[in-house]
């Protein structure tokens, strides 16, 4: 059985930190190019990786869209996810708890301040989570695939990896609209957790060739 650790922390604001990261890259507090981009109201959160996609619309009262069928309920998240039930809830201090697509999980989100951000500290099923996400960048894992993502023009940019057995590292890209509904810090770990696990999107079969051996345009070691 896995030790678990209690992390201690004070409450949160209300409000999260997604809508408030969209609209400092909207400004240009990033990299210049940010400044440059307008982003409709009406596009979705937009996952790649390598060649494939998944794009979630998150509106007042549900998130859904690439096998995402969620409804938003007071503190807490419930439908289904690839098909199988998510049940999730959370309290003030940012603890989430319940099952999702066969997982259980325990996890604590982290404010981060004085600037925008949160970590996710915890348990995503049988695999540890620990994911930061800043205005610069996203890192860490969570649900068996770790990511490193520098904000690069208005989304981060950068790679995926997963365990060796579901493919290689592969270029991995999010992006955050700028008119994203706001949700408390809590929804926003809960869903950075679905998103990002390595069953939201899993990565495509090794094609016989890892990036890192030979050739240009791979990770670096």
């Amino acid at each position: 059985m896995k030790g678990r650790c209690t992390v201690t922390q004070p409450s949160f604001p209300r409000r999260g930190v997604l809508a408030p990261l969209a609209l400092v890259l909207l400004l240009g507090l990033g990299p210049p190019a940010a400044a440059q981009v307008t982003v409709s109201a009406r596009e979705s959160l937009l996952l790649q990786v390598g060649e494939r996609r998944l794009q979630l619309r998150v509106e007042s009262d549900s998130i859904s869209g690439g096998g995402f069928q969620l409804r938003r309920v007071p503190n807490g998240l419930r439908g289904t996810f690839k098909g199988q039930p998510v049940d999730l809830k959370w309290n003030k201090n940012g603890d989430i708890t319940g099952q999702a697509a066969g997982a259980s999980v325990e996890l604590t989100v982290l404010a981060r301040a004085p600037q925008p951000g949160l970590s996710l500290r915890g348990w995503f099923g049988a695999d540890t989570a620990e994911l930061t996400l800043t205005p610069t960048g996203i890192s860490g894992s969570v649900g068996g695939c770790s990511y490193s993502l520098a904000m690069a023009g208005n989304r981060y940019s950068g790679w995926r990896t997963c365990d060796v057995t579901r493919g290689p590292p592969e270029s991995a890209t999010l992006r955050i609209p700028e008119d994203v509904v706001p949700l408390g810090p809590a929804e926003e770990g809960a869903l950075l957790a679905l998103l990002l696990s390595g069953e939201a999107l899993p990565p495509a079969p090794s094609a016989g060739e890892t990036p890192g051996v030979g050739g240009s345009g791979t990770p670096s070691p």
